[in-house]
């Protein structure tokens, strides 16, 4: 099996290829910016390393939130877009999730990422499964579902913004965590692949530009 993955979620933009097993080419940089022009120049230094062809690809992954509500469109607007012009099928993998999997430890964690107006992206994990569905939660909520447990490790840019609220059994590391479609390939290699125009974004909040009214 061969997997193009590409990730655009959140402040680096990245994209791999994995065959039969591992990784064998990825390329990834820390941009704040910029995803739209960066993603399919590094596809395209990926098939210049290692000779792919879209043809012989058999799915795509993309990570669909949450994140930057540009950020996830890019990624999966280019995603759906090679998938139609392939005919490949496409996975879709959540970014809390995605960075979840970067995360090795079996005791219960959760990964946090500051989604602004005191607000944070959040799920908890354990022992690789979750306990619980990625939701947008206020700061209050998110500690209040950390300090359910005695002890917890709390992952990504969103971890500082709980520490203060949880107490000394919660341990905040990790801030600087980011996505890679290193891991998504490996994740969208255990996974059923979709039609690519059923896989959708999931944004969890309203974006905060809103169109005028109608006069």
């Amino acid at each position: 099996m061969r997997i193009l993955a590409m990730d655009t979620c959140l402040s680096a933009c990245s994209a791999a290829i994995w065959q039969e097993g591992r990784v064998i080419a990825r390329q990834w940089r820390p941009m704040q910016r910029g995803h739209a022009e960066a993603l399919l120049p590094m596809v395209e230094e990926l098939r210049a390393e290692t000779g792919f062809d879209y043809g012989g690809l058999d799915r795509l992954a993309v990570s669909i939130g949450p994140g930057s509500f540009a950020g996830v469109r890019v990624g999966l607007a280019a995603a759906r877009g090679i998938c139609a012009a392939h005919a490949l099928p496409l996975v879709g993998i959540g970014t809390l999730e995605l960075l979840a999997a970067s995360v090795q430890q079996e005791e219960s964690f959760a990964i946090a990422l500051d989604a602004r107006n005191a607000q944070v992206y959040f799920q908890a994990f354990a022992k690789g499964a979750t306990l619980c569905p990625p939701e947008l939660l206020s700061l209050a909520e998110a500690a209040a579902q950390v300090t359910q447990f005695q002890s917890m490790s709390v992952f990504g840019g969103g971890a500082g913004l709980l520490a203060p609220l949880c107490g000394a059994g919660v341990q905040s590391c990790g801030l600087d965590l980011l996505p890679d479609a290193a891991a998504l390939a490996e994740l969208a290699a255990t996974r059923e692949p979709q039609a690519a125009e059923t896989v959708a974004p999931l944004y969890l909040r309203a974006p905060d530009a809103k169109l005028p009214a109608a006069p």
